[in-house]
């Protein structure tokens, strides 16, 4: 009886052992060890969102998460957005995405960024910097694995599940990644992201290239996409149609250059494509003019527009999904309305915070969600904006 005593008494011990290291494991994952990001603050806000709760989800690159803004579109048109998007998104990312849109949240519509299929070749979807961003933050779901399973190689699968073993290092970095970490823990303890994914520069670009936005309006020429792009792009149409998903794709605005007009011409390409399958695309891209664009002022860099830029394409893009893509708005119960009223304030501010930058200094600042933006974003006011044209 006493041995059986004993050995009880050590099965207990090492299982609380294990499962102690397991515990540990589990917060050193998802606080200290990990690649916390604009990224992962983005995405893990997504998982935050009330299921449900979302009218339109877009997707995509930096393309449409520095050019989209959420707080405006809500003040303005009246519906609810978010973000679910991250720094060169893969073709793959895009799919994956959308499988996890359709999971946590059934949005009236999904926007996608046309960018992840209008490379010259296929060689960002192979890029495991790239997958890593968007793939560590997702939560393990059937569509996470099913990713893995069938693209991720067998010798690099761990480090899928098990993101600590890429970033056990990073334990180096400290304590420069602090600001990082307290931002992911203050955004897990309010339950919801104020910008809903919106990131931008405060910075006004010097070019040192000639703009050639205003030849755009008039460029109807198309470039093959990359026949693995195209592929890609064509397997996601048809999840689309199985799925009845109101899908409709955009192209945000460049600083186009001659070195990368042949995007544009892919990017109409892509355009026949998508509406060949009853889908809609906007190449807002060759409407930069028309959309008010101002080449000199509102972008901060060729591929990214700034806060001057960004809501001028929001109220544009706003207005197409609204009006003429006749999108069915959800009522919202009194504590979402509150929780909406914050993510305006925050918006407006960040606007009047960037346009302060951008106007009385030469200085180049990220702002995103993390807590010394939103530190500094309470010295604004959170009134409507008018804009600049």
């Amino acid at each position: 009886m006493m041995k059986y005593q004993l050995k009880v008494t050590r099965t207990i011990k090492v299982s609380l052992f294990l499962l102690a290291i397991m515990v540990s494991c589990l917060v050193l994952q998802q606080f200290f060890l990990r690649n916390v990001d604009h990224n992962s603050l983005r995405i893990e806000g997504f998982y935050q969102e009330e299921t449900d709760s979302l009218d339109v989800v877009f997707i995509g690159a930096s393309d449409i998460y520095t050019s989209f803004m959420p707080g405006r579109a809500y003040e303005q048109y009246g519906f609810t957005s978010y973000l679910l998007a991250s720094e060169s998104i893969t073709s793959e990312g895009i799919k994956t995405a959308i499988k996890e849109t359709v999971r946590t949240q059934h949005p009236g519509m999904i926007v996608v960024e046309a960018n992840a299929f209008l490379y010259g070749d296929s060689d960002n979807d192979v890029n495991e910097a790239h997958i890593h961003k968007f793939f560590d933050n997702l939560p393990m779901s059937e569509n996470k694995l099913d990713y893995i399973q069938n693209n991720v190689p067998v010798d690099q699968r761990w480090e899928y599940y098990f993101p600590l073993i890429k970033y056990h290092g990073l334990w180096t970095e400290y304590p420069e990644r602090l600001h990082m970490i307290a931002s992911n823990l203050t955004l897990d303890m309010r339950g919801f992201n104020y910008l809903k994914g919106f990131r931008t520069t405060a910075h006004v670009l010097q070019p040192d290239k000639p703009c050639l936005n205003s030849k755009l309006a008039e460029e109807n020429e198309e470039l093959d996409l990359d026949p693995k792009l195209e592929k890609r792009l064509m397997d996601l149409l048809d999840y689309c149609d199985e799925q009845k998903i109101n899908l409709m794709f955009v192209r945000a605005p460049h600083y186009v250059t001659k070195d990368t007009y042949n995007r544009v011409k892919r990017s109409n390409k892509m355009a026949s494509i998508v509406n060949s399958r009853g889908y809609s695309y906007y190449t807002l891209e060759n409407d930069a003019q028309r959309i008010g664009i101002d080449e000199k002022r509102d972008f901060y860099n060729v591929d990214h527009m700034n806060v001057y830029g960004a809501i001028k394409f929001t109220d544009y893009l706003s207005e197409k999904i609204l009006y003429r893509e006749e999108l069915k708005v959800d009522p919202l119960s009194d504590e979402q309305k509150e929780n909406w009223s914050e993510v305006v304030t925050a918006t407006n501010q960040l606007y009047r915070y960037c346009d302060d930058i951008m106007t009385h200094t030469d200085a180049t600042k990220g702002a995103q969600e993390d807590v010394y933006t939103l530190l500094k974003l309470g010295d604004y006011s959170g009134a409507p904006i008018e804009r600049k044209d």
